[in-house]
């Protein structure tokens, strides 16, 4: 049965189910009570109208994960609250890919791309993936081809997963890794023997009104302490009940991901050890199921309120959940973890259904960096380009706006996906693992008064210290020194590039300086970019030509922007 047949017989079951009710009510008052009967067969025709309704809700939401699945995204550079959350949690390894290359590369756009997560644990993972790339090809990376290559080709494995994972969902689950990795976020309540104390006393509180006015004192008094109690609480560990909830949730999913005895294939070793952490945090949803109840109802709602406020419920089990996360805390971690590498190899698999072609690629070791027929992700309709060093340097030329960047990035974003998510878009690629390391875009520090030129120069800095790294490093500049005079940008740039080429270091520069072609020549393959001009103005093809550029076009760019004759052609005007 289909969707739609599945809804209607939800109403004919619950029509069913009502008439019954109704004959029941009218003839038992009217008739005889024997005919109270058949209200069950109305709460049996009931319960199947609400296991129709579940049936067509997974059918919507199935039909909505197909719909999606492989599709291109809308570009977007916000890429939502708390998403590093996970990332910044722990110590960074010394390879985690930095804020200024994560930025040269427009990564929150990427990011934005690439992700198709349903979950904010899948979310988090993902970020975290891509912040940091594996610097050997072993295990790890190699299980998470696995993976993907598992959610690709087994559609009823990648579907029963991701119903689980709709399930949990992402809203209120922002703030999760930061309430499993940071204690002193959460602390353990001190006050619990005098909240159970508390609790007593509101217990037995009502059999105070035998003594009359002074027992109802008793029992405002009672209510007025629990009061401060509670807020003082809820002040404490402000936002943190809607996280504490979360991991019921995230538990939920857990156990819905384990349902079935079907073969997760690949996908088996996370599914063990899913089955072996969730026995020990079980217990948490009994803890916390007190916590923040609420009623659709304005005044069931308020007056549910005053009661778990007299009792001090919400506290207790508030309470009772951060006595367990302190106490279980590196178990929760894990299935924090388990859950969210699942989600975010599924949105990795989907992502790479989106792509026109990609390729899984060949990390060796040795050296060398072979990349065919690579494109960048994020540009429409883009031109591959391909590139295999023969020298320990590639200097890219080229007039304004013919690629240069956009393929600097490539090149990048290329050597990123190819050691996190095992996917590059590109016919081939074929490199030892590497550290990389940018200086591409413009940093301007205003606030703390850094001109652009010394931001630029401690950007370059930093590579040059990763240079004794254990591991070769890949690093990308676009106009090395472009905010000082041209006479030292060329000489400092020289030194930079030619300083890199005797190390244990791949490096792509790009540049305006055409004098660099000659001077780095002996450490740097020269490659170009070119354009044609026409009536239509400046035509660029996008691509990578051998040899360095031969022709500039800043003077044409401002005459097909139609300058005044006085700035593009000053000679004729005098003329």
């Amino acid at each position: 049965m289909n969707k739609d047949q599945w809804v209607v017989l939800q109403y004919i079951l619950a029509m069913i189910g009502g008439g019954f009710g109704y004959a029941a009510l009218m003839l038992g008052k009217n008739a005889a009570v024997q005919y109270y009967v058949l209200f069950l067969p109305g709460a049996v025709f009931a319960v199947l109208s609400y296991l129709a309704y579940n049936q067509a809700r997974r059918l919507r939401i199935l039909d909505q994960l197909r719909e999606e699945w492989g599709k291109e995204k809308p570009i977007s550079s916000s890429i939502g609250e708390n998403v590093r959350d996970l990332f910044d949690a722990g110590a960074k390894p010394e390879h985690a890919l930095d804020d200024r290359t994560w930025a040269d590369l427009n990564m929150d756009v990427v990011f934005g791309q690439v992700d198709r997560t349903l979950t904010y644990p899948g979310k988090q993972v993902l970020y975290q993936i891509l912040r940091t790339p594996c610097l050997e090809y072993g295990p790890e990376l190699q299980e998470r081809a696995k993976a993907i290559r598992c959610f690709q080709a087994n559609k009823s494995i990648r579907e029963h997963i991701q119903l689980a994972l709709h399930k949990m969902g992402d809203r209120g689950k922002h703030n999760l890794a930061a309430l499993l990795w940071d204690q002193v976020e959460l602390t353990v309540p001190r006050l619990l023997p005098l909240y159970t104390l508390m609790f007593v006393l509101a217990l037995i509180s009502p059999a105070a009104l035998l003594l009359g006015k002074q027992g109802l004192q008793v029992i405002v008094l009672v209510f007025a302490a629990n009061m401060a109690l509670h807020y003082g609480e809820q002040k404490r560990n402000r936002g943190h009940f809607e996280s504490v909830k979360a991991v019921a949730s995230l538990i939920r999913c857990g156990e819905e991901l384990c349902r079935g005895e079907q073969d997760w294939n690949a996908l088996s070793p996370l599914l063990l050890e899913l089955k072996e952490v969730l026995p020990k945090v079980r217990g948490f949803r009994k803890a916390a199921a007190s916590i923040d109840v609420e009623s659709s109802d304005p005044f069931l709602g308020t007056i549910t309120q005053y009661v778990s406020i007299f009792f001090l419920r919400e506290v207790r089990g508030f309470s009772r959940a951060v006595l367990f996360i302190t106490r279980q805390r590196a178990e929760l971690q894990r299935l924090f973890e388990i859950v969210g590498n699942l989600d975010a190899l599924q949105a990795v698999a989907s992502y790479r259904e989106s792509l026109p072609y990609y390729c899984e690629p060949e990390l060796r070791g040795g050296g060398g960096f072979e990349l065919e027929a690579a494109y960048h992700p994020l540009v429409q309709d883009p031109v591959p380009n391909s590139i295999r060093p023969e020298k320990k340097g590639v200097l890219v030329t080229g007039s304004n706006m013919s690629g240069k960047s956009t393929f600097l990035r490539t090149v990048g974003l290329s050597a990123l996906f190819a050691q996190t998510i095992h996917t590059v878009c590109a016919s081939a690629y074929r490199a030892a693992t590497v550290r990389l390391i940018t200086s591409i875009g413009r940093a301007d520090n205003v606030v703390e008064g850094k001109s652009y030129y010394l931001e630029e120069a401690l950007a370059v800095l930093r590579v040059l210290d990763q240079l004794d790294s254990p591991y070769p490093l890949l690093c990308i500049f676009d106009e090395l020194f472009r905010g000082t005079n041209s006479e030292e940008r060329i000489a400092a740039a020289y030194r930079v590039v030619k300083y890199i080429t005797r190390h244990e270091a791949l490096v792509f520069t790009a540049t305006h300086d055409l004098e660099l072609t000659d001077m780095l020549a002996p450490y740097c393959q020269n490659v170009h970019f070119s354009e044609r001009v026409s009536d239509m103005g400046l035509e660029f093809d996008y691509k990578l030509k051998p040899g360095p550029a031969t022709s500039r076009n800043a003077i044409a760019l401002l005459r097909y922007l139609k300058y005044p004759t006085e700035i593009t052609d000053p000679e004729s005007k005098e003329n």
